[in-house]
């Protein structure tokens, strides 16, 4: 870590969303993409999964969740305007001439007890960043609507532990370049989390952009 770089932080909202009422409509939208509603989803790649191996997730790149008419969803995008505000005073950034873009998708887990080990913090495997981890001004984070009990491992700069305790109805906003990642699930009802990726407008090309929602 650079000598002048500030200490890592995360950025917190919480609110207060009807949690069962946003799980129905997720659940209800995970039917729409494996049926070929959402126009943006190749139907090449929509072959290639289905309810039981991730498709919100792997498809994540063909549809953007902030693009969803659901009053939650907009609440959300507003708490992390503010946040990420928040996280560019802290680390020296101009909110405003950064121009932020958001992209969203949507994580819909079974049961995976096992799956990640017993001790996810000695398996380099387990962990991963996003956006190529350039650390401020870009940044990552996720929305608890179903993942209490769990935890989410993230190793600081790469190289400290760090437990994130999930909580419902808790966003959060991290700097990229710590990577992370979840541990096991061991509820029955399925685990939901909307992730999302967020970065300034002139590190986007022509393309990518076009899927991209102006954060403000």
């Amino acid at each position: 870590m650079l000598k002048d770089k500030k200490p890592h932080k995360f950025f917190e909202r919480f609110l207060d969303n009807d949690l069962e009422e946003l799980y129905e409509y997720l659940e209800d939208k995970q039917q729409d993409i494996l049926d070929g509603k959402i126009p943006t989803i190749p139907a090449e790649e929509l072959a290639k999964y289905d309810e039981h191996n991730g498709a919100t997730t792997q498809l994540g790149m063909f549809y953007n969740v902030f693009d969803f008419d659901h009053e939650g969803i907009a609440k959300l995008k507003s708490a992390l305007a503010d946040a990420v505000r928040e996280a560019n005073e802290y680390y020296g950034e101009n909110f405003e001439e950064n121009d932020y873009r958001i992209h969203g998708w949507y994580n819909m887990d079974p049961k995976t007890q096992g799956k990640n080990g017993v001790n996810p913090l000695k398996n380099d495997v387990f962990f991963h960043d996003h956006m190529g981890g350039e650390g401020t001004p870009v940044f990552h984070g996720y929305y608890c609507v179903n993942a209490e009990p769990s935890i989410t491992y993230y190793k600081i700069d790469g190289v400290t532990p760090f437990e994130n305790h999930n909580q419902n109805n808790r966003a959060i906003v991290s700097e990229t370049g710590h990577p992370h990642g979840r541990d096991d699930w061991f509820e029955n009802k399925p685990r939901i989390t909307i992730a999302y990726d967020i970065i300034p407008a002139r590190m986007l090309g022509d393309v990518e952009g076009q899927n991209w929602h102006q954060l403000k």
